[in-house]
């Protein structure tokens, strides 16, 4: 706790002591679209699941029904930019009605620009998500369970940038807190329920052309209110590249070292390497590629588990074949080491997803998709596949 508050203190006095207008372009840390703006969006779609409870035999289908409403507005008065962003999804489905939940995500952003090139920034995010039988707590275990279990988690940080999109040197930092629990089972999920403090460093330099030598630097400090043995200290170091030749092609590659330890000695530090690696092709004015791989260490979501490292791939494809149609794919792998007190598990997913959209208008699109899933497990051979299909449409006010 004492390093956090060294670096809060270390941050705060920084964003004041060098405060002074970030060009206001496009939505990303670097690039916000100026001016007022208000979209409402309305999403619905109904389709079948084939394997809703995630079991290896007597798989279980459904039919559901999803409602999708969201609003963004954002408001700028001179110096100031304001930002809300919410999300509500609801779910209803025939043959498991008890299952029948809501999700919503709350996000409201404040953006205070101190001087040409220098923003500092507050970002507060509330979100509620369902967790399905058989998925997360429960997994391999769905009928131990008459609902799912609920999620919620409330984050909040702030920060400064200086620099602007195409500026030879670009720095942000940002400091925060996560606090996470479930709200159902308690008795049981009340052993996961922590707080995550955490401090990011990132620096860009231009070194010619269009490229960066980009270093990202962050710290998170984990606390479990009701099991200690389970606090611990992540750092990780990041360094690489960031390359944009033109607007079509974009990469970004970074490669470095975690490492991770316990307040509690009886349980093992862990140290190894991390990457990120992220490519924008558009090979043609109609076709998207996107490529995505990077490590991570995860906290635990299992009752008995220490900690999780999480490598993950996915490559995605679109491809707008006219005006109104475009076609996209979507592939995606993880694989989980997933770490107890005396053992090691693992667990391997696989995703993909099919989807074909048609643009009537400029406010409304209707699409129709296909995804699978497959989960293979170390666990007692944990295994099951899934797959939804889905129709639908969107409203865009």
């Amino acid at each position: 706790m004492v390093i956090f508050r060294f670096l809060f203190v270390t941050l705060a006095a920084f964003c004041f002591v060098i405060s002074t207008s970030f060009t206001i372009k496009a939505q990303t840390d670097f690039a916000l679209e100026s001016g007022n703006q208000f979209t409402a969006k309305l999403s619905s779609k109904y389709g079948q699941i084939s394997n809703f409870l995630a079991k290896k035999h007597d798989e279980e289908s459904t039919n559901y029904i999803k409602i999708e409403p969201s609003i963004f507005i954002q408001t700028q008065l001179s110096r100031h930019l304001l930002q809300l962003d919410t999300n509500l999804s609801r779910y209803q489905f025939s043959e498991f009605e008890e299952d029948n939940h809501n999700n919503f995500l709350i996000n409201p952003k404040y953006f205070y620009k101190l001087d040409n090139n220098k923003t500092f920034f507050v970002n507060v995010n509330w979100h509620e998500e369902y967790e399905y039988r058989g998925t997360g707590l429960s997994l391999g275990d769905a009928k131990s369970l008459t609902t799912g279990d609920e999620k919620e988690t409330l984050a909040a940080n702030v920060g400064y940038l200086y620099g602007q999109i195409d500026s030879v040197a670009k720095l942000k930092l940002s400091i925060g807190q996560e606090n996470f629990r479930y709200k159902t089972r308690r008795a049981q999920s009340q052993i996961l329920d922590r707080t995550d403090n955490e401090a990011i460093i990132s620096f860009d330099y231009l070194l010619s052309g269009k490229t960066y030598f980009a270093t990202d630097l962050a710290y998170t400090q984990s606390n479990f209110q009701h099991n200690s043995q389970l606090n611990k200290d992540v750092y990780a170091l990041l360094v690489g590249m960031k390359w944009q030749s033109t607007a079509i092609t974009q990469l970004q590659a970074l490669v470095g070292y975690q490492e991770l330890t316990f307040e509690d000695k009886l349980r093992t530090s862990d140290h190894r390497v991390k990457w990120r690696i992220d490519v924008n092709w558009q090979p043609t004015p109609f076709m998207k590629i996107n490529i995505n791989t990077q490590r991570n260490y995860e906290t635990a979501n299992r009752i008995a588990d220490s900690y999780r490292v999480v490598d993950s791939s996915s490559l995605k494809i679109s491809n707008q074949f006219t005006d109104y149609f475009q076609a996209s794919a979507a592939i995606g792998f993880k694989h989980e080491e997933i770490v107890y007190l005396n053992k090691t598990n693992s667990e391997d997913y696989f995703y993909s997803e099919i989807k074909l959209n048609y643009q009537r208008n400029d406010w409304l699109t209707v699409f129709v998709g296909f995804t699978f899933n497959e989960l293979e497990s170390s666990v007692n051979k944990l295994y099951y596949q899934g797959n939804s299909l889905s129709l639908g449409f969107n409203v865009i006010i």
